[in-house]
């Protein structure tokens, strides 16, 4: 087998091929300390709509993520050009990890910003 399971068939190959793109619309603010607060916009949920619930329950219309070292790395990586293999790459050789444990670490942040809504995951159509 070998050592980059980027070349093999196999489960983790769409998702490796994969290119993650930053959420356009989210508006970011850079730290001091070499970080990342990105604010991404919500929907009001239906039932926040209506009175009188909507007078008790407070809604803010902007969800913050803010991102640690390695989350603001990756961030800035995902341009939407690099796979998310060359992400895994990158922070295996800035690490000095092994590929399986930086593809757990990086798809882990990557889901996590995608349920955040700051990045989307663009994959490729198949022949």
């Amino acid at each position: 087998m070998s050592s980059n399971p980027g070349n093999t068939d196999g489960p983790w190959l769409g998702l490796l091929s994969s290119r993650p793109v930053r959420n356009a619309s989210a508006r970011v603010m850079e730290h001091k300390d070499d970080r990342v607060a990105v604010y991404v916009r919500q929907k009001r949920p239906g039932f926040l709509r209506v009175p009188p619930l909507s007078w008790i329950v407070p809604f803010k219309r902007e969800r913050r993520a803010l991102l640690d070292r390695v989350g603001t790395r990756l961030w800035r990586m995902c341009d939407g050009e690099r796979t998310v293999l060359e992400l895994v790459d990158s922070i295996r050789g800035h690490y000095g990890l092994t590929f399986h444990e930086s593809r757990a670490a990086v798809t882990g942040y990557l889901k996590l910003l995608t349920e955040r809504g700051v990045i989307a995951i663009v994959t490729q159509e198949e022949p």
